[in-house]
């Protein structure tokens, strides 16, 4: 962990680029999007790093959303009662079992370009996630939303799928699907010419392209609905970038691929 955030800081520390103010949110480092484990395992842990990739500093908190859980779960959370249960970690803080928000007081200030990690009092200040399946087995869904307190910053938002004990196939998100837009996979990846992927955006929204560093590159909009979009890969330069989906202010599904010639 420590080794990619001494990668991720050299990464930002080298980058200036000139995006409109609060054009975009923070930016989520490789976010995890499942962890398989089984029932009688202790904890199962998914953590990321965040960056500021904008001109101007960004002061966050975490709001943590339920989207899914296994039949039981402690929530909300009683000492030694039956159920699975899960906490998590931000700004050097570990939140109380069953918490929905970090403290506004403790929230995270990032400067331009600067990457969750430890901090100057030896905090972990990534996001951990911390899921504990007690015995449970089935899928719980987390979302976890990044928000600034400063107006304006769009608030982007991730999901993670913590599977205890599932057969192959049995690892998904079962909510009513007319809830949830995302992406299906790019295809193929990498990108020589042109790929594609399929969406559903009820409300519409935006593919978004960014770099490593989480600068906005292109911005696509997507009509409401079910649709296709395609990267073309000669508008690009060779390397490796992110594509996200945004609708209603919230951005999530932020996935790498790569462009090659």
């Amino acid at each position: 962990m420590r080794d990619f955030l001494i990668k991720a800081c050299a990464i930002c520390s080298v980058c200036v680029f000139s995006a409109p103010l609060w054009a975009q949110g923070p930016t989520l480092i490789d976010p995890i999007e499942v962890v398989e484990g089984t029932p009688s395992d202790t904890v199962m842990v998914a953590e990321w790093f965040v960056t500021n990739a904008t001109e101007n500093p960004m002061t966050l908190y975490v709001e943590r959303n339920v989207i899914q859980t296994v039949d039981e779960m402690n929530l909300p959370f009683v000492a030694n009662d039956p159920g699975a249960y899960e906490r998590f970690c931000w700004a050097g803080t570990c939140y109380p079992y069953g918490t929905s928000s970090s403290a506004l007081p403790l929230a995270i200030t990032l400067q331009p370009m600067d990457t969750t990690g430890i901090n100057s009092f030896g905090a972990e200040d990534w996001l951990i996630s911390d899921y504990y399946p007690n015995g449970v087995a089935g899928v719980t869904a987390l979302e976890y939303c990044f928000n600034a307190t400063e107006q304006g910053v769009p608030t982007v938002c991730h999901t993670v799928l913590f599977c205890a004990g599932t057969e192959p196939g049995e690892c998904v998100l079962s909510v009513d699907e007319d809830q949830i837009g995302g992406f299906e996979a790019l295809a193929p990846n990498p990108v020589v010419g042109q790929s594609a992927m399929s969406y559903f955006a009820p409300e519409g929204g935006f593919m978004l392209i960014l770099d490593l560093t989480g600068r906005e590159v292109k911005r696509v909009p997507l009509a409401p609905g079910r649709g296709m979009v395609w990267i073309d890969g000669v508008e690009f330069e060779p390397g490796v970038y992110l594509h996200a989906f945004e609708s209603g202010g919230h951005i999530s599904h932020t996935r790498k691929f790569s462009v090659a010639r």
